[in-house]
């Protein structure tokens, strides 16, 4: 116990200081404790070595993170996070309270034992202080009077064996009396050891209620922002729908001027080219299709979400050059919310490719000039919504999105 509890003060003393502002801290885990509460207390240890201070860390996501898909993104990996620790300190807890509980009931059954043991060494204490009186008073056994005073030789013999018990009876009384009084001692000592690690343990579980409870407000803390993120995060994506349609509508509009004169051009054969020569197919971080992430596209054949992403994404480095797929007329559209800084070419039948992300466009481009298959016509980049430097690729058939490796391949 000792041990136990000189190990506590010091993991305490050298978790003093700088590092006690931490929210959450590991605690010690005596293998003297029952297994069920050691093994409890060594996976709270373990769920919480990997954990940064919570409340700092949603005030660094507030603060450090703009893009409010990305501080969702952060703000569901933290919470998950707590959910683990919470789930171990609720864990630890129950387990601690368990073998607080079985201690309880020990101690309980021991007292009631040393109360019937102390009672019997009482009494057995005063027989053996009223046999002490008694020889006090009346002195040892004479057995020379025993002889003199005896009438007959079987009285005397009767006299000689009856001191005789008494003196075993006394000389065993004395024995047992010390017997009883060692296991006294020994119970006591027992008694308050469990006191002792009822202590212990109610003290470690007021820690960690303590902890589990900064966590639980640092979720609930968590939770709040992320819901008033999501209402932003419907409103942005409102207005990038919005955004998208209008994009969409105009370029509907400027392929009724650009279609014919991008077919005279060449363009519109149904056949294209790699948009970006320097990083291939092995580039591509996301293709076409169904996608769970809830910025995309509605599409009601996708499950749920029901998203799509309307093309593929190939991310080679900030900066690398785009080429035009086909041959035909570009339009600029710098600054959108969703596609950044978006080219649009129209290529006639009905064919049209779209360049979202760019970092900027190719020296000379402008609304409404003809550019060759592989003309070099914009620049890798980041702008919009995306997470880093990528090229978003998009084939069109009639203003329709369809998957682009249909004609590249890929």
């Amino acid at each position: 116990m000792k041990k136990r509890f000189s190990l506590a003060a010091l993991i305490a003393a050298l978790a003093w200081g700088p590092q006690s502002a931490q929210n959450v801290s590991a605690v010690y885990c005596y293998p003297g404790d029952p297994p069920a509460v050691y093994q409890a207390c060594l996976a709270y240890n373990a769920g919480i070595g990997q954990q940064v201070n919570n409340q700092n860390q949603l005030s660094s996501i507030q603060r450090q993170i703009s893009d409010t898909v990305a501080q969702i993104n952060a703000i569901d990996a933290m919470i998950a996070n707590l959910n683990r620790q919470i789930a171990a300190q609720k864990a630890l807890i129950k387990q601690t309270q368990d073998a607080i509980d079985e201690l309880s009931r020990q101690i309980r059954f021991g007292e009631a034992s040393m109360i019937r043991l102390q009672a019997r060494v009482a009494i057995r204490d005063q027989l053996l202080n009223q046999r002490l009186r008694f020889v006090d008073s009346h002195g040892t056994v004479n057995y020379m009077q025993l002889v003199l005073t005896s009438s007959s030789m079987n009285q005397l013999l009767n006299r000689l064996v009856g001191a005789q018990e008494v003196t075993r009876s006394d000389n065993k009384l004395i024995a047992e009396l010390q017997v009883e009084h060692v296991e006294m001692l020994d119970a006591n000592q027992i008694l308050d050891n469990q006191r002792g690690e009822v202590m212990a343990l109610l003290q470690q579980q007021r820690a960690i209620q303590a902890d589990m409870e900064k966590n639980l407000a640092a979720q609930a803390a968590a939770l709040a922002y992320e819901q008033q993120l999501q209402v932003q995060l419907q409103a942005k994506y409102a207005q990038v729908q919005a955004e998208r349609a209008a994009i969409d509508a105009q370029v509907a509009q400027l392929y009724l001027q650009y279609a014919a004169q991008a077919q005279a051009a060449g363009g519109g054969n149904g056949a294209f080219q790699w948009p970006e020569p320097a990083c291939g197919y092995g580039c591509i971080t996301q293709g076409f299709g169904c996608s769970t992430f809830y910025l995309e596209v509605y599409d009601p054949s996708c499950p749920y979400p029901h998203k799509i992403h309307t093309g593929i994404d190939i991310a080679g480095p900030n900066g690398t050059t785009i080429v035009a797929g086909d041959t035909g007329v570009a339009y600029l559209y710098p600054g959108s919310i969703g596609y950044g800084n978006l080219l649009v070419i129209i290529h006639g039948h009905g064919y049209s490719t779209y360049y979202g992300h760019l970092s900027g466009y190719a020296s000379g481009m402008y609304t409404g000039k003809v550019v060759a298959r592989g003309d070099a016509v914009a620049y890798e980049g980041s702008t919009g919504w995306s997470t880093g430097p990528h090229l978003h690729f998009e084939i069109r058939v009639n203003g329709v999105y369809k998957d682009p490796c249909i004609w590249l391949g890929c």
